[in-house]
């Protein structure tokens, strides 16, 4: 061989293949797809204990309310108006991470608040109360 068809040998070696292409890409894909999974059940996760926690807030709000006015506060919105509001954020902190408005429900003597949860359906296994969640601190 001369020096010109050595040239031309390994220009010819230096590419990638279409299949070495269609693997990687495959690889790429693959890696996309796990991290895409893991990262929407993280944020899952996230608005579940983001609502765990504000119903223990409006739990405590509606506490204090009942401490200032002798009785719970008919509905939540109670919480958020008036010239001095017992929880901040408006209306927009009495909404769950889902975008459905959190319930207060009067259980004997005290009151629960609860979030629908994820499905937005009450009375499934998903539904976030505090008394339920009090419980579980302990």
């Amino acid at each position: 061989m001369n020096k010109e068809e050595n040239i031309a040998v390994s220009a010819m070696r230096t590419g990638f293949t279409l299949i070495e292409i269609i693997v990687a890409v495959a690889i790429i894909g693959i890696l996309g797809t796990v991290a895409t999974i893991s990262i929407t059940r993280s944020l899952d996760k996230a608005k579940v204990t983001a609502a765990t926690e504000a119903v223990n807030n409006i739990h405590a709000a509606c506490e204090t309310y009942k401490m200032s006015n002798k009785k719970y506060p008919s509905d939540l919105n109670a919480l958020v108006t008036g010239d001095d509001p017992y929880m901040k954020g408006g209306e927009g902190a009495l909404e769950d991470p889902w975008g459905n408005n959190y319930k207060l429900v009067k259980k004997g003597k005290g009151i629960a608040i609860t979030s629908a949860g994820p499905d937005g359906e009450e009375g499934t296994e998903d539904d976030i109360d505090s008394s339920k969640v009090a419980k579980t601190k302990d």
